[in-house]
């Protein structure tokens, strides 16, 4: 935690539960990037009612616009006052001085259900001399698989698949047999791409990680190129046996309504997809199929026979905009949708980044997988977030570079190569 004290965060804990005193007058604009609009106005109603004088708009964006997007206003004096961001780009964006600096006011005035100490993923809101923080974690998730089991019996695939390979020939046995898609995944490479999640699972449970400690203070690379170019050629070769979403190089979101709509149509037998994705679709499924058994198993990600099966622990983080008027009205508006009542009543669909929300929010009929991944095969970024590296940097170059081996531009080994040179230079300085 730096030069900031637990005494002092969890002391803050404290006042984060009172309401806050005297606001002025404010028009504040929260930018938000996922699709439970109504449960979130409806919170935001509730804020208004409470705060008379302070209104707020809710604007909508894209979740793989929201970065870039920010970044071009911040620069010149405008944006949201409060953005809703992915946990990675936050110690970027607050080096950037897009979002305000934020540990005066946590001190001072208190965040969450419990203090400072009770979010997850915290450490990716610092500054690299971890003394400063930018963000406040919002909502947490992790991904697993989905399968549906009626198109996996009809296949002939007699049990689910559990290391990469076996995801492979599950795949290949859903089309040669059903004629439908193996697994639906998203290959495009836009800056909020799926196919950096992918890549990462895979090295992880494998033993391999992009960056690592070097067990001196800094930090290396923890993959070879060889690793690196087979990855590529995994994933192409769902592209290339027509095993995944059809245009899936066209799309970028894990989420995306052609990933969605064939699992929940009974059109795909599996994807990999965050947790609040898999309660989407079985919603959805319900809604359709009322009254009757979901067709759906959900379990944890691939590995070999030696490895761990392993995901992020990730989610989207809070900030408020270094350029706001009303910084004040701005942070009790952060403090309420980081509010117990907040997440019970009005933010349901999702997880909460507070260790004390999380722990009394049940898992949802069918996502027992999910909840295993959590508990046994999620990991956080680590050096990831740690070292000098940029994790949004790393995120594209990725995409990029996968991208150009899936169309024939670059080899895969000229893909991998072109990577690791990326992420070399920018571990050195």
């Amino acid at each position: 935690m730096g030069k900031l004290t637990t005494k002092l965060f969890a002391s803050a804990g404290l006042a984060a539960l009172s309401c806050s005193a005297a606001l002025a007058d404010a028009d504040l604009v929260f930018r938000y990037a996922y699709d439970n609009v109504d449960e979130i106005q409806a919170g935001l109603d509730e804020f208004e009612r409470r705060n008379p004088g302070v209104s707020v708009e809710l604007e909508r964006i894209a979740f793989k616009d929201a970065r870039d997007q920010f970044i071009r206003e911040a620069a010149t004096g405008g944006g949201p006052d409060i953005a809703h961001l992915a946990f990675v780009w936050i110690k970027d964006l607050g080096t950037a001085e897009a979002c305000m600096e934020l540990s005066e006011m946590v001190a001072e005035k208190g965040i969450g259900a419990n203090g400072w100490e009770d979010f997850i993923a915290s450490d990716l809101t610092y500054n690299q001399a971890g003394d400063e923080f930018y963000g406040v974690p919002f909502a947490t998730d992790t991904w697993a698989m989905v399968y549906n089991k009626e198109i996996l019996t009809e296949a002939g695939v007699e049990k689910i698949p559990e290391t990469w390979e076996e995801l492979l020939d599950m795949a290949r046995k859903v089309k040669a047999e059903t004629g439908k898609t193996g697994l639906g995944f998203a290959a495009g490479a836009s800056s909020a791409n799926t196919i950096w999640f992918l890549a990462n699972f895979k090295w992880w449970s494998e033993g391999a990680s992009l960056v690592v400690d070097d067990g001196n203070g800094g930090y290396q690379l923890g993959v070879e190129p060889a690793h690196v170019a087979e990855t590529i050629e995994y994933w192409k070769t769902y592209l290339d046996e027509d095993l995944t979403t059809a245009g899936s190089l066209g799309i970028d979101a894990w989420n995306a309504p052609e990933i969605m709509e064939p699992i929940v149509s009974g059109d795909s037998a599996a994807t990999i997809v965050p947790v609040f994705t898999a309660v989407q679709m079985f919603d959805d499924w319900k809604a359709r199929n009322p009254g009757e058994a979901l067709p759906f198993t959900t379990a944890m990600t691939p590995s070999p026979p030696d490895g761990k099966p392993t995901t992020h622990l990730g989610g989207q983080s809070l900030c408020v905009n270094a350029n706001t008027e009303y910084p004040e009205e701005a942070w009790a508006l952060m403090q309420w949708l980081n509010s117990e009542e907040f997440w019970q009543q009005y933010n349901t669909g999702y997880f909460p980044a507070q260790q004390s929300l999380l722990a009394k929010k049940p898992f949802p009929e069918g996502t027992e997988g999910f909840q295993k991944q959590f508990t046994e095969g999620a990991r956080s970024w680590g050096p990831y977030a740690r070292g000098p590296a940029a994790i949004a940097t790393m995120w594209n170059d990725t995409s990029r570079e996968f991208g150009a081996a899936f169309i024939g531009e670059k080899s895969s080994e000229e893909a991998a190569q072109s990577l690791l040179d990326s992420v070399q230079k920018q571990i050195d300085g």
